[in-house]
């Protein structure tokens, strides 16, 4: 997984599409922010990023 790319995807630089399911998790899990604004940037809903974040504890 390519951190960067996560970055860049979480700023708005880098389309969603570049990232893998797991990569998609790993930024739901370890960034802070709204579930809805996540969802956004990793094209996912509010929901899932929620169910990521209350899976990994």
């Amino acid at each position: 997984m390519d951190l960067v790319e996560v970055e860049r995807v979480l700023a708005g630089t880098l389309p969603h599409t570049v990232l893998d399911d797991d990569a998609k998790r790993y930024a739901a899990r370890h960034y802070r922010g709204r579930p809805k604004r996540l969802g956004v940037l990793l094209g996912v809903s509010d929901k899932t990023i929620t169910a990521w974040r209350e899976a990994s504890g």
